[in-house]
């Protein structure tokens, strides 16, 4: 008798252990299904014992035989299938007496799988492992098959050892029938007794695991194997048996899906299968629908779905394709207004759902409405009566209502609004057919209110998902929030590859690029990727939801002497916020922005204006009680005069909201526009301070090289005296002075010395 450990076999651990003790034993016992390995196990017993292998299917005398030859004392080892109605087998298996080694044999594990492949000679990559056990369900002998020359021919002798319904009711199984006995007996003609038994060969013979699943490969090979008629024949039956009990299809629809001929009486299948797959796997709902439309299908029953499901997808350009197939419709229209939306184009949108009906027309419609000015509209549209039948009207219509609010209320009641909207859409956990996200809109409100703290709850519990098509949507919000709270390390890391995005998201990414160029002090690094913010800026209109990066590309435009790139766009902007009311949700940083852009272009007259916009916001919203403190000692810096004690505290209190690097560079702008040393010192201990509590930023004070730089400078050596001087080039010296001069915002080199003198002979 050979031992498990030096046989071809391989063997699950746990019978590997029970076997160890088949010399104990008087009686050997193996049971479980087909494939699974007795046969072998039976081979390694030798003479000792009288073997009869299959015992299920043997005949009543060869078995009342063995239970003769027990009763004089014989040693049996007797392998059957779990299920059967052999009585002669029950007569024996009750006659064996102690000790009986009882071994339930099964499937294999991955590991086994493995090794077993490995015996054979194959030792197969990972993912072809994970996909043969998959296949296989760890059945050893149909591990065997699918290594083998021909895998579905080799499983026809499997199917033709059963009989005649339970094949059928294996191909049922196989289409995507459920293990349902009341739905595959009325589809298939089979009841009772018969329909039991047929399910109990197919356990018998392994083809269907212990949750009623065909295992996959027999599941390949049945469907290959069968009569084209006969398969055609039992799909019909399941169809309109689930169709009439009203189930599910998509299983059904799935498994003929690769088929080479959708014929037209399956459309109707496809059809229902698409609008199944819409609501999870709008991925798979596209290549329904598509066989629908090869099978002949007219466009008015395919085309909204599927351009809905290339919407979903994140094809935005199919999905308007496909919308054309259906101009003129309402379905067409919703699925043109959120592509439109999706691409900044928020007005357009509005205007085209204007005759389209649909609580998710009016959603949508109010939204673009509300963020381009036109609130009274979108407050008609939200008047009308409204009755939710399903959660994602629910989801729409609160984006609706908290762009609204943003706009005519309080900023914490539609904050809240948003922040319920993405938590329902997040409970949902799929794609919307929606002019934004939720949780986009919620995050991009409370980046203008200065909530930080929540914009990071809704972008980190989205951060994880690839799979979302807003992704780069999210992760470029996030970027914003950190280029705001001065974690630059952070927001260079949160932005995506800028390739493939699309116009709202390419400004966002432009802008978000050009902020840290400028916070960095690289003048050149931000005149580099102007072109392409100056692109990304002209591809989109003006709204609520381009503000913030419009601020960033203001601010970077009056650095480069640019403004004539941003003006008309800033007049649209102010445009907006005056048709809105100047709404304290939306007004705030556009007038920070603003307000630094007329600081470094000098325009003191502007500088009034905004600092008096953010003045009048100081109470409304958490970023204007930090920003109004801030923006009365800004106003007064461009004047000369500096009160310490003021800077300082306005300073804190932009470091508390967040605000870390604009903290830093109000303490360090004003250190170098007094002439008081004792003040520029405390000043500068301000902002040395607020610069070590602010991780992952910029300092805002000069590093440890360009003091060394700036010491020289003051020499009046050259540029190419200072890298002989400090072992560097000439080139690096410039980019060092560069650096120096933007972060101390002086205009030119007279302005420069005048600035190190004050700040280095203290």
């Amino acid at each position: 008798m050979s031992s498990p450990d030096t046989s071809p076999m391989v063997l699950d651990p746990v019978v590997e252990r029970a076997w160890e003790r088949v010399d104990e034993a008087r009686h050997v016992v193996l049971s479980g299904p087909a494939g699974c390995g007795k046969t072998a196990l039976l081979s390694t017993l030798g003479d000792r014992f009288a073997v009869v292998d299959d015992a299920d299917r043997a005949p009543g005398e060869v078995l009342a035989g063995l239970t003769r030859r027990v009763a004089s004392g014989a040693a049996v080892a007797v392998a059957h299938r779990p299920f059967h109605r052999n009585p002669e087998l029950s007569v024996l298996l009750g006659a064996l007496a102690p000790p009986v080694l009882r071994v339930r044999c099964g499937p294999l594990r991955r590991a086994q799988v493995a090794r077993m492949l490995a015996r054979t000679g194959s030792t197969p990559a990972a993912a072809r492992l994970d996909a043969v056990y998959e296949q296989t369900a760890g059945v050893p002998a149909f591990v065997e098959l699918a290594v083998s020359a021909d895998p579905v021919g080799a499983f026809g002798p499997v199917l033709d050892a059963v009989g005649v319904d339970t094949r059928r009711l294996v191909l049922a199984l196989a289409l995507g029938a459920p293990l349902d006995d009341d739905l595959l007996g009325e589809a298939l003609g089979v009841g009772g007794d018969a329909l039991v038994f047929a399910v109990e060969e197919a356990r018998s013979v392994s083809a269907i695991r212990a949750d009623g699943a065909v295992v996959p490969i027999v599941a390949h090979a049945c469907r290959a194997l069968a009569d084209p008629r006969e398969r055609a024949a039992v799909l019909r039956a399941l169809v309109r048996e689930q169709q009439r009990r009203g189930l599910p299809v998509r299983g059904l629809a799935e498994s003929v899906l690769d088929a080479p001929v959708v014929t037209a009486r399956q459309a109707d299948l496809m059809l229902d299968a698409g609008r199944e797959a819409l609501r999870d796997r709008p991925d798979l709902a596209q290549r329904f629908l598509a066989a629908a439309a090869r099978s002949g299908a007219p466009p008015e029953r395919w085309a909204p779905g599927a351009a809905q499901a290339r919407v979903l997808t994140g094809d935005l350009d199919g999905a308007l394709r496909v919308a054309d197939e259906v101009a003129g419709t309402s379905a067409g229209a919703v699925v043109t207004a959120v592509v439109l939306a999706r691409r900044g184009e928020l007005a357009r949108a509005a205007q085209l759902l204007a005759s389209a009906r649909g609580a998710d027309a009016r959603h949508i419609a109010a939204i673009g409405h509300a963020a381009t000015g036109s609130w009274r509209t979108a407050a008609e549209l939200l008047e009308e009566q409204f009755t939710a039948t399903a959660l994602p009207d629910t989801v729409g219509r609160a984006m609706a209502r908290g762009v609204l609010d943003s706009v005519t209320g309080a900023p914490t009641d539609a904050l809240s609004a948003l922040i319920s909207a993405a938590h329902t859409a997040h409970a949902l956990d799929r794609p919307l057919l929606l002019p934004d996200t939720p949780t986009a809109l919620a995050a991009q409100l409370a980046l203008h209110l200065g909530e930080f703290e929540p914009a990071e709850a809704l972008l980190s519990r989205v951060r994880a998902r690839p799979e979302d098509t807003s992704t780069a949507r999210h992760r470029l919000l996030d970027a914003h929030r950190h280029l705001l709270t001065g974690d630059h390390a952070a927001a260079a890391d949160a932005l995506p590859d800028a390739r493939g995005l699309e116009p709202r998201e390419a400004l966002l990414a432009a802008a978000a690029r050009v902020g840290l160029a400028r916070r960095a002090g690289d003048l050149r690094a931000v005149d580099d990727e102007w072109g392409r913010a100056y692109q990304a800026l002209l591809a989109q209109p003006v709204d609520l939801l381009t503000l913030l990066p419009l601020g960033e590309l203001a601010v970077a435009a009056a650095r480069l002497g640019r403004w004539h790139h941003v003006e008309a766009h800033l007049d649209q902007a102010w445009d907006l916020l005056d048709r809105c009311g100047h709404p304290a949700s939306w007004s705030v940083l556009p007038h920070w922005h603003a307000m630094q852009a007329a600081l470094v272009a000098g325009r003191r007259p502007a500088v009034r204006d905004h600092h008096e916009h953010l003045v009048r916001h100081r109470d409304r919203t958490t970023l204007g009680k930090a920003l109004a403190p801030a923006a009365d000692c800004w106003a007064t810096l461009v004047d000369g005069h500096v009160d310490v004690a003021v800077v300082d505290q306005a300073a804190k209190a932009l470091h508390a909201a967040g605000l870390r690097w604009d903290a830093t560079r109000l303490a360090w702008q004003a250190a170098i526009r007094t002439t008081d040393r004792a003040a520029i010192t405390r000043l500068l201990d301000i902002a040395r301070q607020l610069a070590d509590h602010t991780a992952g930023t910029t300092a805002g004070v000069l590093s440890e090289r360009e003091r060394q730089v700036a010491e020289l400078v003051l020499e009046g050596l050259t540029y190419r005296q200072i890298g002989n001087r400090l072992f560097i080039s000439a080139k690096t010296v410039e980019h060092h002075v560069t650096k120096i001069r933007h972060k101390l915002g002086s205009r030119n080199r007279r302005e420069l010395v005048g600035d190190l003198d004050d700040l280095l002979s203290r």
